[in-house]
């Protein structure tokens, strides 16, 4: 018998007694299905070699349909030492399902029952292979919202927004998901299933809810997450307001938050990347940067503190554009066609990066990361997406038509190593809600230093055996102590 044949005979037994172990769940060893779920939506991946696909394919693709099937499959997993990746819906785009072949994949759509609403708290209970966008419609039936809205709230499964610490654009009013989530139920490596205190607000330790928002998949496996609603909004207002540069813009959104104003959708584009609007609305650009507000909820104070805030803008040189640019933007808030055309050609790629920085280097690093990744990308430009009272987010979009395999990836490569190490040197953080994934793994310890050591302990101490999602999170590239 050859080693081909070999390894297949021993993969065979091995699912086999899988689905034993496993009765309830679903085994899928076809190569397409294994495929499917060897990558999300990270670009690198789209270019993939049928080598390199065959380089990060599972053994087998296992579907579960409850907490149960999953802590069978890690205590499986867990006593033949094979590697877990979990799979949500695939809507990730830095890698975060990527693993080296030889794993199992278990697919958590199948968890994918009605979510329990908790009309008298106001929370909701739903299991994690649920999509943000049906979540949502399911609680506008019920006169509720979960303000949470990334573009990807359609393809997002509500476990991956979770795990991945997602952001949606009402987070400068409402917060990010980590700011909804109440409780978790969790498998960890072992096998065992815990579930976390569930109340508004605790003072008994840190919290272990918070300890797997974020994790993407390497402490355990989220099974359900509670999570905070909100009533419908009764109101929701939407403005556009030109500046003559960046600078301007950030001076004005700076002000608006400093006097206690909470716009619920704060995005500044600019002026590249504001065209697109401004043609839309049948405004001249006039090289000008677009900020975009909106303002939700109680009519009267969404009246009020739209216009407070565009006394504000005036005051600063902001020229009122009206409604028109900001009700396009909230029309086409999810859609993501541009990335889907830009890496349709077999050497095109097209990629956002998305980071995090305090006011005082919010302006500078518009600049120096659009200037410096401009020999490798054939266009680029940039909004900012999120703000707090201590700084905000840089979308940076960028765009590359390569010669050949080598030259594209070489050049995609180019402008996310830049982005990174400039990130970096100028105290930002790299990522503000896409994740880590394969993208960012090699920057983990850039960023947390020494720090990182307590996260890695802390994989080791729930998963010593190191089966679930293995190298990632760069907890195998932890500095020396001291350092």
């Amino acid at each position: 018998m050859n080693s081909q044949a070999a390894v297949k005979t021993d993969t065979d037994s091995l699912i086999n007694a899988l689905r034993k172990h496993a009765p309830r769940c679903v085994i899928d060893s076809s190569l397409e299905t294994r495929k499917a779920r060897a990558h999300d939506r990270w670009p690198i991946a789209a270019k993939w070699s049928e080598e390199e696909m065959n380089n990060h394919i599972p053994l087998a693709v296992v579907r579960v349909g409850s907490a149960r099937d999953v802590s069978q499959v890690l205590t499986f997993a867990g006593a033949h030492h094979i590697p877990v990746v979990p799979f949500g819906a695939g809507s990730g785009v830095v890698g975060g399902v990527v693993n080296q072949r030889g794993y199992l994949c278990i697919d958590l759509s199948g968890l994918n029952g009605k979510p329990e609403l908790d009309a008298e708290n106001g929370e909701v209970t739903v299991p994690s292979g649920v999509l943000g966008g049906d979540l949502e419609k399911i609680l506008n039936e019920a006169g509720r919202r979960l303000p949470h809205y990334p573009q990807s709230l359609a393809l997002a499964s509500i476990g991956g927004l979770v795990a991945t610490r997602s952001s949606g654009t009402f987070s400068s009013k409402y917060g990010n998901i980590e700011n909804f989530v109440t409780s978790l139920e969790v498998v960890l490596p072992d096998g065992a299933i815990i579930h976390t205190q569930r109340s508004p607000r605790s003072s008994t330790g840190p919290s272990v809810a918070q300890m797997f928002v974020g994790s993407e998949g390497t402490l355990g496996i989220i099974t359900a997450v509670t999570l905070r609603t909100l009533p419908l909004a009764t109101s929701q207002l939407f403005r556009g307001v030109a500046f003559e540069g960046v600078g301007h813009g950030l001076n004005a959104v700076r002000q608006v938050l400093d006097s206690g104003l909470m716009p619920a959708v704060i995005r500044l584009y600019d002026e590249k990347e504001a065209v697109h609007i401004f043609e839309k609305s049948g405004i001249e650009p006039a090289h000008r940067t677009l900020l975009v507000l909106a303002f939700d909820g109680n009519p009267a104070v969404a009246a009020a503190e739209q216009a407070e805030s565009l006394k504000i803008t005036a005051a600063l040189g902001g020229e009122d554009l009206g409604s028109t640019p900001g009700e396009i933007w909230e029309k086409t808030r999810y859609d993501a066609g541009w990335l889907d055309r830009g890496n349709a050609g077999e050497f095109d790629f097209a990629d956002a990066i998305e980071i995090a920085a305090g006011w005082h280097t919010l302006e500078a690093l518009h600049d120096k990361v659009l200037n410096a990744i401009s020999p490798y990308a054939d266009n680029a430009f940039a909004h900012y997406s999120h703000f707090y009272s201590n700084g905000g987010a840089i979308y940076f979009i960028f765009f590359i038509v390569g010669k050949n395999k080598q030259d594209a990836e070489s050049r995609f490569n180019q402008v996310w190593d830049i982005t990174m190490r400039t990130v970096l040197e100028h105290g930002g953080s790299i990522s503000h809600h896409h994740g880590v994934g394969e993208a960012r793994k090699h920057w983990m310890v850039r960023e947390h230093g020494d720090s990182l050591r307590v996260l890695a302990k802390l994989k080791q101490a729930l998963d010593p055996r190191a089966i679930l999602s293995p190298g990632k999170m760069g907890f195998d590239e932890q500095p020396e102590a001291g350092k």
